[in-house]
């Protein structure tokens, strides 16, 4: 298991007296446990490595290397506290020779869950896209089967890092960067998640990027956990349920390219009714080339027991904001006229609107609230009709992930 780092949290005796007072809360005050953070990398390489064979028994890191190295994959388990916590996920990252943009996540599996999936990715073998790591959960309450929890998705920059001191990258630097970055970090709250994560007795979590590079990335991610000074600030306890996960998350798993041919659908089943109920989405097109779905609008439609909760299309035109992070971002001249003058700049390819890949960024879910969902069977539907075949020249496809809170 994951060692974890306590941080004393001690407030002093007259304010925790006053909010003593002021709550009513008295004798029946939760106790404290104080601030803790788990640390799961610490500057751990995530590189493509033909050949390496997953690891049979953890590094000497606590972790496990999966799918030629772009996965790790590691065990921990979180402190309990009686009291709120602002909880937070902090992830760096830094290239060390990779020089493109790639899809990347910190993505968790609870308990048996986990531990099935790492037995799948040893073993190896396994490409149904339907199944092996979990695109839908699989049928039946015994199969531990279940897809991946993102926490965190984010896309790598173009050669953060490793390039920023390069001399041709130095000399196409843009004046409106004043140095390209060293490195790039994202954050994630799961405050809402925290009843949940330190109810489970093993949360596998893992690190994936999509590189093909031999060099690829160094990442570190830890979750630090601020414990709430009022007295009877209860920790939140919601349910966490994913129901899908597209993410090529295995050896030999292909590409989820099926949304031209109709929707994704998942049943799932409530033992009990859910309340105050909240639907977690995270897409993400991916398609190289103007042509393909990365650069292309295409309207979503998500559907629940064949009611349109949402229908927007997912895209970003603020790209250019992240352009410091880009040092190796290819680019091209561009002129156009302003009041009659032609004016030329240099248009980075990290730059382009794409759709809700921006390069060095990480991708916010979309919140649905969702009321009261009744226990028995639900359906959800994810429609993206103008979805566009794979091809050999554009690749389309989309990595699409959903999950539901609830009290």
């Amino acid at each position: 298991m994951q060692r974890v780092s306590c941080i004393s949290s001690r407030p002093a005796f007259s304010l925790l007296f006053a909010l003593v007072l002021s709550s009513g809360c008295g004798p029946t005050s939760l106790p404290t446990g104080g601030d803790y953070a788990v640390q799961a990398w610490s500057n751990d390489t995530i590189r493509f490595a033909p050949g390496l064979a997953a690891d049979s028994v953890p590094c000497a890191s606590g972790d496990y290397r999966l799918d030629a190295g772009r996965i790790r994959l590691m065990p921990v388990t979180f402190p309990e506290r009686a009291r709120r916590c602002d909880l937070t996920l902090e992830v760096s990252l830094r290239s060390i020779g990779d020089p493109w943009d790639k899809s990347g996540a910190i993505f968790a599996f609870a308990n048996a869950a986990g531990r099935d999936y790492l037995g799948r990715m040893q073993s190896g073998g396994d490409a149904d896209t339907t199944a092996f790591a979990g695109i839908r959960p699989v049928a039946g309450a015994s199969d531990p089967r279940q897809p991946a929890l993102e926490l965190l998705r984010f896309i790598t920059p173009f050669g953060v890092g490793h390039w920023s001191q390069n001399e041709r990258a130095l000399g196409f630097k843009p004046e409106a960067v004043a140095a390209w970055a060293d490195s790039v970090a994202w954050s994630a709250d799961l405050t809402g998640m925290q009843g949940w994560l330190e109810s489970v007795d093993t949360l596998w979590i893992g690190a994936y990027i999509d590189t093909w590079s031999d060099k690829g990335h160094v990442l570190s991610a830890r979750f630090v956990a601020k414990e709430s000074t009022l007295p009877c600030d209860a920790r939140i306890d919601r349910s966490v349920t994913p129901l899908l996960n597209t993410t090529k998350l295995a050896h030999d798993q292909r590409p989820y390219t099926a949304f031209p041919d109709g929707p994704l659908t998942v049943d799932f089943h409530l033992d009990a009714p859910a309340n105050g109920a909240e639907l977690a989405f995270i897409t993400t097109g991916h398609g190289g080339h103007a042509g393909g779905d990365e650069f292309v609008e295409q309207p979503h439609h998500i559907l629940l027991d064949g009611d349109t909760l949402k229908s927007w299309t997912p895209w970003r035109n603020d790209c250019a904001a992240m352009r410091r992070f880009n040092p190796t971002s290819g680019f091209w001249p561009s002129t156009y006229v302003v009041d009659g003058d032609t004016l030329e700049e240099r248009i980075a390819s990290s730059d382009l609107s794409r759709s809700n890949w921006c390069p060095g960024d990480q991708v916010d879910p979309l919140r649905l609230q969702l009321g009261t969902l009744a226990a028995g069977d639900h359906t959800l539907e994810i429609a993206i009709p103008g979805a566009q075949v794979w091809t050999d020249s554009t690749f389309n496809f989309w990595n699409i992930a959903a999950w539901i809170e609830a009290n």
